[in-house]
């Protein structure tokens, strides 16, 4: 059962809004409110462990250039002081430049929190995302 539907307003950035309308039509979703309220819930799914203090598990990705000095050394540091909550790594190359680690994590929400925000720290990264859910 729906609880009451509150309108509300948004914006967006016009290039953002037609790759939005082109997916919403590619999936078939029937409306830009329905797709909005997906990726809402999405959203709080992805990132409601943050709130809590509960047993999390997932994954973190980090793009980088191989390149950049000091970066792989910063990355392995960062993760040596994060060793209880990580049971594995993967390192992958991409290509000549540019590689992917993959980082298991395994442990409270606050630590996992902490040690993202900790390699987000270490700069010059292409890209940093996770995938991390409770583990009830």
């Amino acid at each position: 059962m729906m609880g009451k539907v509150v309108k509300t307003g948004v914006s967006f950035p016009e290039k953002l809004l037609k790759k939005f309308d082109r997916i919403i039509e590619e999936i078939g979703i029937s409306s830009r409110s329905q797709a909005i309220q997906e990726a809402i819930r999405h959203f709080i799914s992805l990132n409601s462990w943050r709130l809590s203090e509960e047993d999390v598990v997932g994954a973190i990705l980090v793009h980088y250039s191989h390149e950049q000095h000091d970066v792989e050394e910063k990355l392995t540091d960062v993760q040596h002081d994060f060793r209880d909550i990580i049971p594995s790594a993967l390192h992958l190359h991409l290509s000549k430049e540019d590689c992917l680690l993959i980082i298991a994590v395994r442990g409270k929400a606050s630590k996992v929190k902490e040690f993202l925000m900790k390699l987000r720290r270490v700069g010059k990264l292409k890209q940093v995302t996770h995938l991390i859910m409770p583990t009830y």
